[in-house]
């Protein structure tokens, strides 16, 4: 047992826990890919986190290719090239790939908010 029960102290060293609150949306899938270097989920979920992060990626890429500002053509590119890679063998390499796509996913997010 933990020397400070019901907490996220081991008192060994700080481990980060995930809010309890449930979030809901892209703005959530967002967060908690970039908070992986925090956390460590299931696979099943980084899974379900990396088709979520690829279907907003295609979508905002689609959304974004008509405008001709430089920091959309190039956040669209590298949104390109972090489609075109793949997962490699295991845990730690699906983590690596999540986490860049949840970081290129807010980059879209934010280009296209400031779009409006």
């Amino acid at each position: 047992m933990p020397p400070f029960p019901r907490t996220a102290r081991t008192g060994g060293g700080s481990s980060y826990a995930l809010p309890s609150a449930q979030r809901t949306g892209i703005e959530a899938v967002i967060r908690d890919a970039i908070a992986m270097d925090r956390w460590l989920p299931a696979p099943s979920r980084v899974d379900e986190i990396t088709h979520q992060l690829r279907a907003y990626i295609t979508d905002a890429v689609t959304a974004l290719d008509a405008d001709t500002r430089e920091e959309a053509l190039a956040t669209v590119r590298e949104a390109r090239h972090r489609l075109g890679l793949v997962t490699g063998d295991g845990y730690t390499s699906a983590v690596t790939y999540a986490r860049g796509l949840g970081l290129v996913a807010k980059e879209l997010r934010d280009l296209r908010r400031g779009l409006k």
